[in-house]
């Protein structure tokens, strides 16, 4: 496991807003991973440039050899698609991550996806063989799943996570790192039967940044409040809705515009599962 700057990793302490589980033990006053309202600052954007806080160049090539599986997604993948359905629905599954994964939202959310590919796996198979523990979010998951007090996992690192189990299976599905790309982008990923994993907040409002920053790409990225990770499964634009598969509440349908102004706040961050031959 890589180690980013000792100013990064005070983060395990300021990583205060544990993601992923039940907000009654989040807001407890009696959990001391919890921030004050006065720790945590919000932002206009989860992404920006902060020259002091950096990692070295023998550190991301640490990272580049320890994680070889994150793939960026070509971005002409969406220029050359145009939108063809305004709505559009995956048929998924419900699966819940309590109580075996009380924090283990993202893993549970990547086997949602993973499922729908009719991939054979259980629910805790992800968190148990294939995800990566560290102290860097952006690379691995920061705490355990199956505590109360587990923290999560950014794109990069799941997006390894998803290729470490892909490549153990006889498969032409690649995982890519969808990190930055908008929303609605997304939508021609899921109608092109895609799934994808997004990553929101406990309770779909506006996510209230912390202080601790993660590089990537030359682009910081802020652990946040209430973090949590669904399936995004579908979308209707006359209705202006959208529909997730949520570990903590199964099938969801939601407001778009909402969805929309909380996934840009957080940094947009995603990712997707797509044959990579096309």
């Amino acid at each position: 496991m890589k180690k980013i700057l000792a100013i990064l990793l005070t983060a395990v302490v300021a990583l205060g807003a544990v993601g992923c589980q039940n907000q009654a033990s989040q807001n407890s006053p009696d959990n001391p991973t919890v921030p004050s309202a006065s720790d945590a600052a919000s932002a206009d954007s989860a992404t920006k440039d902060e020259p002091n806080v950096r990692a070295t160049i023998d550190q991301f090539g640490e990272m580049s050899s320890t994680h070889p599986y994150d793939f960026p997604i070509n971005p002409t993948y969406f220029s050359i698609r145009k939108l063809r359905n305004r709505s559009y629905e995956l048929d998924t599954e419900e699966l819940f991550q309590n109580p075996e994964l009380p924090t283990g939202c993202e893993s549970v959310a990547l086997t949602s996806a993973l499922r729908y590919l009719k991939f054979d796996l259980e629910k805790t198979d992800i968190a148990e063989k294939y995800l990566t523990y560290g102290e860097d979010v952006m690379w691995d998951y920061v705490g355990e799943p199956t505590e109360f007090d587990g923290a999560g996992i950014f794109p990069p690192g799941l997006t390894n996570t998803a290729n470490l189990y892909l490549k153990t299976q006889k498969t032409n599905y690649v995982a890519y790192n969808t990190m930055g790309v908008p929303l609605e982008d997304l939508f021609k990923l899921i109608e092109n039967k895609y799934p994808v994993v997004i990553w929101t907040t406990l309770d779909y409002e506006y996510p209230i940044l912390a202080d601790t920053a993660y590089e990537y790409k030359d682009k910081f990225y802020y652990w946040y409040e209430l973090e949590h990770c669904v399936m995004l499964c579908g979308y209707d634009l006359d209705e202006g809705t959208v529909t997730i598969n949520d570990p903590m509440e199964g099938i969801v349908t939601l407001d778009l515009e909402q969805m929309e102004e909380t996934y840009n706040e957080i940094g947009r961050l995603s990712m997707t599962i797509k044959d990579k031959r096309v």
